[in-house]
């Protein structure tokens, strides 16, 4: 397999949006990480806002740069570390991936990932384990042979973390973190969050972003990772209905891009908020729509609608203000809700909804 080949087969693997990538920046001392999503005008004088201090995310001349085979070389060859962005806009996927972390030192992510994995195996779904980037998570990966409904996907998964004893009524917080895609619908104009990319040579000479061997416990790499690549087995759609109706699960009210519930669709007075409101109206508008979401969105996510906003707002509100509408809605929530320790984990609730909880913990 040459190299084009093998880029190629990179790409068809661990697909995502192609009209956009990000990718991780170290800040000069080293302390602040995080990940950007590429633009053509970076550093451009008199167009890049950088050059002026001031936010990506409010520039009016930001464009997006595409997934590239030349970026996609400089990953694996050390250069770059990139993340896709899974969620297509039409709210399908290729793939559903978990997180699972040991952020408080009092988890198992192993022991969770192994649970999961012989539930996988039992229905017959193919399921790949990769270490994460830090070496201290895991990654579980399961493919689609073409694009599948996101809610599909993060539904029939979300049962199998139940059905393994991850989480559910009875399950103090585990392991598990999130799911990418983590929304079943792309919010104002988002594209939702993204996912490291593997195999990225810095981090494989330590044994990291490969895929595992199950039969030694997922400790140790698979000897070819191309050749594991090249051999991906994939499930399709009809795999994922079959689970929904065995399981008798449940599906949100949106279907597809065109019907999608009042989550992904919501309100009229939510729709033409987001749109933007006057200076007299900002404060009570920002913490009217981070009141809808709360409890409905990961706080990042809702923080990314709310700056999103705020663009259209006449004029924006300063900087930082919109994290003080968030942490002022959070406070209010956990005054009328009790001191949020000890949560139990409820598969009914959304996968939003899980996230908060595992944040609070």
């Amino acid at each position: 397999m040459d190299a084009h080949e093998k880029i190629n087969l990179y790409r068809d693997t661990f697909h995502g949006r192609q009209d956009i990538v990000a990718r991780l920046w170290v800040s000069k001392d080293g302390k602040k990480t995080g990940y950007s999503p590429l633009c053509k005008n970076e550093w451009k004088e008199g167009i890049c806002q950088k050059m002026h201090r001031k936010p990506c995310r409010t520039c009016k001349n930001r464009d997006s740069m595409p997934l590239s085979d030349d970026l996609i070389r400089r990953h694996l060859n050390g250069f770059d570390i990139l993340g896709v962005y899974p969620l297509f806009n039409i709210d399908q996927c290729l793939f559903v991936a978990g997180d699972f972390d040991n952020h408080s030192g009092a988890r198992d992510p192993l022991a969770d990932v192994k649970a999961f994995y012989e539930v996988t195996q039992v229905q017959e779904i193919p399921c790949y384990v990769l270490r994460s980037k830090s070496g201290k998570g895991y990654h579980t990966y399961i493919f689609f042979s073409g694009p599948v409904h996101a809610w599909k996907a993060r539904a029939v998964t979300f049962a199998l973390l139940q059905e393994a004893g991850v989480i559910g009524n009875d399950v103090d917080l585990s392991s598990f973190d999130r799911l990418f895609p983590n929304q079943d619908v792309i919010y104002a104009n988002g594209f939702g969050n993204l996912i490291a990319l593997p195999f990225q040579k810095k981090a494989c000479k330590k044994g990291h972003t490969l895929f595992l061997n199950p039969d030694t416990g997922f400790v140790d790499p698979l000897p070819n990772q191309w050749d594991v690549l090249a051999g991906i087995k994939k499930i399709g759609e009809s795999d994922l209905d079959r689970l929904i109706t065995e399981w008798n699960i449940k599906p949100k009210k949106h279907t597809n891009a065109s019907q999608k519930d009042s989550q992904a669709n919501p309100e009229g007075w939510l729709m033409e908020a987001l749109k933007g409101v006057k200076e007299g109206d900002r404060d009570t508008m920002g913490t009217k729509i981070a009141g809808y979401f709360i409890d409905k969105l990961p706080k990042k996510d809702l923080l990314s609608i709310l700056l999103a906003w705020n663009t259209h707002n006449k004029p924006p509100l300063e900087s930082g203000a919109i994290h003080k509408i968030i942490d002022s809605v959070e406070r209010y929530k956990k005054g009328s809700t009790g001191n949020g320790f000890k949560i139990k984990l409820h598969f009914e609730r959304s996968e939003e909804s899980l996230q908060e909880a595992s944040a609070v913990g």
